[in-house]
């Protein structure tokens, strides 16, 4: 497995964890989707809002570095996402929610457009997964750079989907802040320090080197 994805597959799953309140031992490891409950409560996919140039560039990376750099990329842009270390450094323990840098309109729209594509590709496959009592998804944003306005319009899109078979939850990480999307419901948000984001990044780090090495 691209070392990259099975980072943010861990990032996701212990970032679930903490901002939703799940038991750590609730969700295991799987495979389409993601992670499942023992008994079928709940399973999660994770899939990254990647620019797809941009992931080639990081596939083309770890090819050369090997397991040892497991998601480098991906790593730096979460530890950037809060400035852990400044934060901590100042002894900040909540930011602020606010993005750090404007993007350029067409960039913006390039990464809402991206996290769309993805639930909606995510959603047709959703057929092939193993269902459970609920079915959520985990969408990892590559930017920082997206503010609630922005998430309103995929929050627009998830309203307007149709069918039988939907993700009952969408949850988008996009920097500090965690938006929930449910379809039919006020878009919600949850925002956890620059500490806690720091420890997951850490034990991501840890549980994708120890697969790597199995």
């Amino acid at each position: 497995m691209d070392p990259s994805k099975r980072y943010v597959e861990y990032y996701a799953k212990l970032h679930t964890d903490r901002a939703m309140r799940l038991w750590p031992a609730f969700l295991q490891k799987s495979e389409r989707p993601d992670f499942i409950s023992k008994r079928r409560e709940l399973g999660m996919e994770v899939t990254r809002a990647a620019i797809e140039e941009w992931a080639q560039q990081e596939a083309d990376m770890n090819r050369t570095f090997g397991d040892e750099m497991p998601g480098e990329a991906v790593e730096q842009t979460i530890l950037a996402d809060c400035d852990c270390d400044e934060a901590i450094a100042n002894g900040a323990e909540d930011d602020e929610g606010e993005s750090i840098f404007e993007l350029p309109k067409d960039v913006k729209e390039m990464h809402i457009g991206r996290i769309i594509e993805r639930i909606e590709d995510k959603t047709k496959a959703l057929k092939e997964y193993t269902l459970c009592r609920e079915n959520w998804l985990y969408v990892f944003s590559e930017t920082t750079g997206l503010e609630r306005s922005d998430l309103l319009r995929v929050q627009a899109f998830v309203d307007a989907q149709a069918g039988d078979l939907l993700f009952d939850k969408i949850l988008v990480k996009v920097g500090c802040e965690l938006y929930v999307l449910i379809r039919g419901e006020e878009l919600s948000e949850i925002t956890l320090s620059s500490r806690a984001l720091l420890r997951l990044h850490r034990w991501a780090r840890y549980l994708s080197l120890r697969d790597a090495k199995k």
